[in-house]
């Protein structure tokens, strides 16, 4: 009679499929920050852009495969570097719609005498570069901000804001 509790116990519990208890984050692969040549670096955001003047310059997968490249469309032209003396693109003679863009421009935060803006890479691809431009003016204010995407598509530059693009041969 004493065994029967536990003769119960034991064709209960046997009877249920055994269960693997894991913990929720085993399932997911560990995400680990690579830079533009697949080197890991485990101790970075994954999340993060890393792109950018200094040691970020090996993270920028486009400005890396078209480092000095020159593109030009009807007179305008915009030239691409991995941040040689700090700058990433360079647009000459495209209205004033890339303002002080033609002395090239930074990441991060630029005065030109009283006049001041903000750009942000937001999407650093093999193919494609998207950066915000927030304008400040002569204010602390923002007065301002565009979204600017390159993309590069059949060996032709997209280059689009503002819902305009603008097409770029090599050149």
């Amino acid at each position: 009679m004493k065994k029967l509790p536990f003769l119960l116990f034991f064709v209960l519990f046997s009877c249920f499929p055994e269960r693997d208890i894991k913990h929720p984050d085993q399932d997911r692969q560990e995400e680990v920050a690579t830079d533009a040549i697949g080197k890991e670096y485990p101790g970075l955001d994954p999340y993060k852009i890393y792109c950018g003047p200094g040691w970020g310059i090996k993270f920028c997968r486009f400005l890396l495969k078209y480092d000095n490249t020159t593109w030009a469309n009807a007179g305008s032209r915009i030239k691409f570097s991995n941040f040689y003396d700090d700058t990433f693109i360079s647009i000459s003679n495209l209205d004033s719609i890339a303002p002080y863009a033609e002395e090239g421009w930074r990441t991060g935060e630029t005065t030109y005498g009283e006049i001041k803006w903000n750009i942000e890479i937001k999407i650093d691809q093999e193919d494609v570069l998207s950066f915000g431009y927030d304008y400040y003016g002569s204010s602390e204010e923002i007065e301002y901000s565009i979204i600017y995407r390159c993309e590069v598509i059949d060996g032709v530059l997209n280059f689009s804001f503002k819902g305009q693009t603008f097409i770029f041969n090599p050149s």
